[in-house]
C-alpha cells in the first residue's frame, strides 16, 4: 500500500496537524505501507523533522500571506493558510508526484483546514485519469464547515448528534464517520501508558505547553500567574518549541520560578504528562493526549474554533476552563483555579477520572483498521467492566441509534445500570470481538428469561472501522459458538431488527438465520437453533 499525507505546519497554523500525521504515517509504515508527505515549504515547516523518518516531496514557497492574517476568521482565514487556489495547490501536489515517479497511490489522507472537495475532486480525478484508478480519501476535520470528497473522515473532538448530521450533509453517503477522541492519531506510547497513568489526587507539578509556536504567548500569561508567592511551591515543567516568538519572554520567566523547566524539541510530551498532575493548555489536538493519561486540564481555547471543543471537555468533566473575558486578567482565572484545586484534592480526582474515560490512545489502530481492515485471529472475549464506556459509545454511535427501535441517545445512568446487571446476570451472556492485537471491533451479547431458557434473543454491532469488511456473520458465528459451549445447546436464538436494516438482516441470513413471519409491522424477525453451530 502507497499513502501520501497532505499537511502543513507554520506559526499560524502550528504543528498539531503534521504531528498527527506523522503519528499516522509511522503506525502506515508498521503495517508495511509506503508513505510520503506532501508539504508546502514555509518558515518552521517542520519538513526537515519528517524527512528524517519519511519521503517529503515540498510545495514551492509561496509569499507567506501570514503577515496579513490579521482580522480574518472562519473560511477566509483557512483559505489564507493555503496561501492560494485549490487548484494551484493540487496542481502543486500532481507536478511533486509526478517529477518524483511515484506510482499509483492507494490512499490519500489531507489533514488541512484550506482544503475541501474542490481540491479532493481535482487530484483524484487526475491521479485516476494516470494510473487508471482514483486513491481512497482519508480526510482529518475538526471543523464540519465544508464538504469533503473523502472515502472515511476523522474529527476526534467529542460530538453531538448535531455534529454527526452535519458532517453526514456534507459526504458521501457512504463515508464512514470517525467522530470523538476514540480515533485520536496519538503516537503509540499513549495506547502503552493508558492504563499505568495514575488517578490524580494531590497538586504538586504542573505541564503547561499552549503548541510549540504559542504566537499570543498564553506560556507566558500562565508562568506569570504561577510566579504568585501562593504558588510558588509547585513543579512546574514548559514545553515550547524553538522557533517560539516569545522563547526569549519565557526563557527569563523560568529563570525567575523555582522548580521550573524549559523543554524544547522533545520527541513525544508522554514523560512530561505522565508526570504531572495538571495540565495548563490549550483545546485542540493535545486534549486527547492528555485524556489518554488521565490528566486534567485548565484548559483556554487559543483559537475560536477550539471553544466548542472546550466547552465539550469541561461538560464531559475533564477539564476547567478559563473563559476570555476582556476585563478580567487571563492570569488572575488561571490562579483561581489552582487555588480551588489545592484545596479541592477530590475535585482534582474527580477530572482525572473523567479524563481517562474519554479515551485509550488507541485511535491509530482504529484508523489503520478502517484503511487496512482488520487483523487476522479474530477471537470473542467476555465483557467486563471496564468495556462500559466502549459498549455506550457503540449504543450510541448515531447509525446505531437510527437503526434502533428507539432512536434517542441512551443517558449513562441508564445504560450503567444495564451494563452492570447483565454482567451479574446468569442470563445474560456478553462478548466482545477482538483482533490479534486485542482492539475491539464490536460485540455481541444473548438474553433469555428465567421463564423461557431455552430461547435466547441476539444483539449485536460492530465499530464503524470494522465495517464493510464481512466481520458481521462471523462475529454472530462466533457468538453462537459461545452460548453453546455457556448455555449449552438446546437453545433457540432469535433476532428482531428494523425494516430497512439490510445489513444486520444479511448478517444474521449468512450465519445462518433464517427470517420467520413478523410479529407486527416495521420488524423482521430471524431465528435459528444452535445445534446448527456445528
Amino acid at each position: 500500500m502507497r499513502v501520501a499525507i497532505r499537511c502543513d505546519a507554520s506559526p499560524a497554523r502550528g504543528s498539531g496537524h503534521v504531528m498527527r500525521c506523522r503519528n499516522l504515517g509511522r503506525a502506515l509504515h508498521q503495517r508495511g505501507a509506503e508513505v510520503l508527505f506532501l508539504c508546502r515549504e514555509h518558515p518552521y515547516d517542520l519538513i526537515a523533522v519528517l524527512n528524517t523518518e519519511f519521503k517529503v516531496l515540498g510545495l514551492p514557497e509561496l509569499i507567506s500571506p501570514e503577515p496579513s492574517l490579521a482580522g480574518l476568521e472562519g473560511r477566509d482565514l483557512y483559505g489564507a493558510w493555503l496561501g492560494c487556489t485549490q487548484l494551484q495547490d493540487a496542481e502543486d501536489c500532481l507536478n511533486a508526484i509526478s517529477t518524483a515517479e511515484i506510482g499509483a497511490i492507494d490512499w490519500l489522507v489531507v489533514d488541512h483546514y484550506g482544503l475541501d472537495y474542490l481540491w479532493e475532486q481535482k487530484i483524484c480525478k487526475s491521479l485516476s485519469e494516470i494510473h487508471g484508478e482514483p486513491p481512497r480519501l482519508l480526510v482529518f476535520d475538526d471543523l464540519a464547515d465544508r464538504p469533503h470528497q473523502a472515502d472515511v473522515l476523522v474529527d476526534a473532538n467529542l460530538f453531538q448528534t448535531a455534529t454527526f448530521e452535519a458532517y453526514r450533509a456534507l459526504v458521501p453517503t457512504d463515508c464512514r464517520l470517525l467522530l470523538g477522541p476514540a480515533y485520536a492519531p496519538l503516537d503509540a506510547v499513549y495506547a502503552q501508558l493508558h492504563s499505568l497513568a495514575p488517578q490524580r489526587c494531590s497538586l504538586r507539578r504542573l505541564l503547561v505547553f499552549f503548541g510549540s509556536m504559542d504566537l499570543e504567548n498564553h506560556t507566558g500569561i500562565a508562568l506569570e500567574a504561577l510566579c504568585h508567592p501562593e504558588v510558588a511551591d509547585l513543579a512546574v515543567d514548559v514545553v515550547l518549541g524553538a522557533g517560539a516568538p516569545h522563547l526569549s519572554t519565557v526563557t527569563q520567566l523560568v529563570g525567575q520560578r523555582p522548580h521550573t523547566q524549559l523543554h524544547s524539541g522533545l520527541p513525544s510530551l508522554a514523560g512530561l504528562l505522565l508526570r504531572a498532575d495538571l495540565a495548563i493548555g490549550a483545546a485542540g489536538t493535545t486534549s486527547w493526549e492528555r485524556a489518554a493519561l488521565a490528566l486534567p486540564t485548565v484548559v483556554i481555547p487559543v483559537a475560536k474554533n477550539q471553544r466548542q471543543n472546550a466547552k465539550t471537555l469541561v461538560d464531559s468533566g475533564a477539564a476547567l476552563a478559563i473563559g476570555q473575558h476582556p476585563s478580567i486578567d487571563p492570569g488572575t482565572l488561571i490562579l483561581e483555579a489552582i487555588r480551588r484545586l489545592l484545596k479541592q484534592p477530590e475535585r482534582l480526582e474527580q477530572l482525572s477520572a473523567c479524563a481517562r474515560s474519554l479515551g485509550d490512545g488507541r485511535g491509530l489502530s482504529r484508523i489503520l483498521t478502517a484503511m487496512m481492515g482488520p487483523l487476522s485471529n479474530l477471537k470473542l472475549r467476555p465483557a467486563t467492566l471496564a468495556d462500559e464506556n466502549q459498549y455506550l459509545a457503540w449504543a450510541n454511535e448515531p447509525e446505531v441509534r437510527r437503526q434502533s427501535f428507539n432512536t434517542k441517545p441512551i443517558p449513562l445512568d441508564q445504560h450503567q445500570r444495564w451494563f452492570r446487571s447483565r454482567l451479574k446476570s446468569p442470563e445474560a451472556l456478553l462478548r466482545v470481538l477482538v483482533d490479534s492485537e486485542g482492539l475491539a471491533l464490536g460485540q455481541i451479547r444473548f438474553e433469555r428469561s428465567f421463564n423461557e431458557r431455552t430461547r435466547a434473543r441476539i444483539g449485536f454491532s460492530l465499530d464503524p472501522i470494522a465495517r464493510g469488511h464481512g466481520l458481521a456473520s462471523e462475529l454472530i458465528r462466533q457468538g453462537c459458538a459461545a452460548l453453546v459451549q455457556q448455555w449449552g445447546e438446546d437453545i433457540e436464538t432469535y433476532g428482531e431488527v428494523r425494516v430497512g436494516n439490510q445489513a444486520s438482516a444479511m448478517a444474521l441470513m449468512r450465519a445462518g438465520f433464517a427470517e420467520v413471519q413478523p410479529r407486527q409491522q416495521g420488524i423482521r424477525c430471524f431465528h435459528k437453533s444452535t445445534l446448527e453451530v456445528f
